[in-house]
């Protein structure tokens, strides 16, 4: 291995640390630290090339996940403000800026490119701002994510435009063979999108492998970037299109979750690597030129987003602090300003001052924010404006992703996943399902149940579930890793949320709670305790005085069914101390014990529990009726592949 490059990541990632935990302390922006970071170690690494290669793969994830996050609902929710507002807000900074360029006498197609490079804001920044002050169901959150995701789009756009800015010429003989290559294109996005990804997703999905799912996925990102780049399309466009290719899919979620981290990582890098680029000594002897500027540009950017929000008869208030939120330089521009190079577009000093005065505004965004106040009381001396008192608020269009709050979220739909949803929809209870089965997914959803298909340790599945404002998470999967790690990823979101695990066995307990459930309950001795019931009842014991024994029972933490005698043991199953475990399932549809296919999996079953009778000495042709519970014995891993594939061939 190349221990030179070695040695340059160790020292980027221990200075980003550094700085990042400075940073934290401070409550400042991360993104400021990474420049500063990169910065910093300008002045001492001479050799950028690999940086800056592996930066890349930052901005195709960013755009795949801008691909990803995309769809048409959300977009039609938000179109007035989207379209008109974005639209607005674009051409009359790229204007402006355009002008004050042209007037400095820069080229004409300089100074539109220039314009194009500000009139982007930084999603990460506005939208991080957003839900840290709970902005999101106000009219301010509504009207800066529709420009957000108008800028997004145009973003692209500007990526296209930038080489006939740069002075290439079309090919007029070459437009035959380009033409048929993009509507080539066009067909496969069409028919990738439509059944071809949907339906892979579905068979990777199936097969619950985590490592074959995301390698499947970052193929999608990586292979559809790579194939678009082949006919002449921009990789970012091409991760753009392969985000846009799942969007629409039930997997979409999931496959943020998997994507984010990657993302993360390599765009974490990318804002280092423009740290790297910045010119210390030219950034020192022009400081001041360089703010007049970052300060120019916070100036024009608040005042075409001020006209925008005044055109669409949005309060004085609210349009302030928009206007506020969005007068930053984004980090698309960033792309774009690379692009720019290679075009001629913009000269290296003028690429550098461009870099120094986007951290600026970047920087300042955090603290205009705070004196919003004031900038009002400032507008309110003006006798033409009328402020309103209040930021408006508007109803929410999206039942799932917005009205959704004190409800339960269940993480699991087998048979206690559908008991716990019936008795919610009785009880008249809102709650939303996750499933990491795409069948059950796919059945529920057509159904018309509020389930999606994901892992309930996904950060981005529980967001999208409305984590932080739900009351209470129910957790009933059968994977014991993947239930503690949804524990602890509900309770980091969520400090206040009422955890609720069922697990299947009794050693389980202790680490489950430890890891920050509220309430354990294990199938395994539950079952005990129903058969002791049973066996109670039919010596006819009295009913309070059963219902007593079972109570502290559970208050002791099951402590009696955990003291097994030496005796016992040998007539006993106990999970701890042999190979063999004993399990429950209970029958939906009426049929022969044969036809659930104990015999394949090595399983014995040890008796039935129907009603009050609990039944013994069962031949293989033994006529199962609904709700019966079959208790059967066998090794955990044969319990556990029976258990899949039954509930995934819908068996019982």
């Amino acid at each position: 291995m190349d221990l030179y490059l070695l040695e340059n990541i160790s020292i980027i990632l221990i200075t980003a640390v550094a700085i990042l935990l400075i940073f934290n302390k401070l409550k400042l922006p991360s993104m400021i630290g990474l420049f500063l970071t990169g910065i910093i170690l300008g002045q001492f690494i001479t050799s950028t090339e690999i940086i800056t290669s592996m930066s890349e793969l930052g901005v195709i994830f960013l755009l795949f996940i801008i691909g990803l996050e995309f769809s048409i609902e959300k977009f039609s929710a938000i179109k007035q403000y989207a379209v008109l507002g974005g639209l607005m807000q674009v051409v009359l900074t790229t204007i402006l800026i355009t002008i004050i360029m042209y007037i400095a006498h820069f080229p004409l197609n300089s100074s539109i490119f220039m314009g194009f490079l500000v009139c982007f804001s930084s999603t990460a920044i506005v939208m991080k701002l957003i839900q840290k002050k709970r902005l999101t169901h106000s009219l301010q959150g509504r009207v800066t994510l529709g420009i957000l995701i108008f800028q997004d789009i145009a973003v692209i756009i500007v990526l296209l435009l930038t080489p006939l800015l740069g002075g290439q010429s079309l090919d007029m003989s070459t437009l035959p063979i380009t033409l048929a290559k993009l509507v080539g294109l066009t067909i496969i996005i069409i028919l990738g999108a439509k059944w071809i990804v949907p339906k892979a997703l579905h068979e990777a999905a199936r097969t619950k492998n985590r490592d074959l799912y995301m390698l499947f996925i970052l193929f999608i990102c990586l292979g559809t970037t790579y194939a678009t780049s082949l006919v002449g399309i921009s990789p970012e466009l091409g991760a753009f299109i392969a985000g846009l290719l799942i969007s629409n899919t039930e997997y979409s979620h999931q496959t943020l979750g998997y994507i984010q981290p990657f993302q993360d990582v390599f765009m974490s890098i990318f804002l280092i690597s423009i740290g790297l680029m910045i010119n210390v000594s030219y950034f020192i002897n022009n400081i001041l030129l360089i703010i007049a500027l970052a300060v120019l540009v916070l100036i024009v950017k608040f005042l075409a987003t001020f006209i925008t929000g005044h055109v669409l008869k949005i309060p004085v208030k609210t349009t302030i602090a928009i206007a506020i939120l969005l007068s930053q330089i984004g980090e698309f521009s960033f792309v774009l300003a690379t692009e720019g190079m290679k075009y001629g577009l913009i000269s290296e000093g003028l690429f550098t001052a461009f870099l120094s005065m986007s951290i600026i505004t970047m920087s300042a965004t955090p603290f205009l924010q705070r004196i919003t106040p004031e900038i009002v009381n400032l507008f309110k001396k003006i006798p033409y404006f009328q402020i309103d008192d209040e930021l408006k608020t508007i109803q929410p269009t999206e039942v799932l992703d917005e009205e959704l709050e004190d409800h339960v979220i269940l993480v699991g739909f087998g048979v206690n996943g559908k008991n716990l949803s019936q008795a919610c929809e009785h009880y008249h209870i809102p709650y939303v399902i996750v499933d990491v089965d795409p069948l059950i997914v796919e059945k529920e959803k057509a159904l018309g149940l509020p389930i999606i298909y994901g892992s309930g340790g996904s950060e981005s599945v529980l967001k999208e579930l409305k984590v932080t404002s739900a009351k209470c998470i129910v957790i009933a999967t059968s994977d014991y890793e993947s239930t503690l790690e949804t524990v602890d990823t509900a309770r980091r979101l969520n400090p206040n949320i009422h955890i609720i695990v069922r697990t299947r066995y009794l050693k389980h307990v202790d680490e489950v709670y430890e890891a920050g459930a509220d309430e354990v309950i294990p199938e395994e001795f539950e079952t005990s305790i129903v058969m002791f019931s049973r066996v109670m009842d039919y010596y006819n014991k009295d009913s309070e005085e059963i219902n007593d024994t079972l109570e502290s029972l559970r208050a002791d933490s099951y402590n009696v069914f955990r003291c097994i005698s030496p005796e016992e043991i040998k007539t006993s199953l106990s999970e701890r101390l042999t190979d063999l475990n004993i399990d429950s399932i209970y029958v939906t549809k009426q049929k022969q014990l044969n036809e659930l296919k104990f015999r394949d999996y090595n399983l014995t079953v040890t008796s039935i529990i129907r009603n009050d009778k609990t039944i013994t000495g069962i031949h293989p042709k033994f006529e199962l009726e609904i709700d019966d519970l079959v208790l059967f014995t066998g090794k955990p891993e044969n319990i556990e592949e029976f258990l899949k594939e039954t509930f995934i061939n819908q068996e019982i």
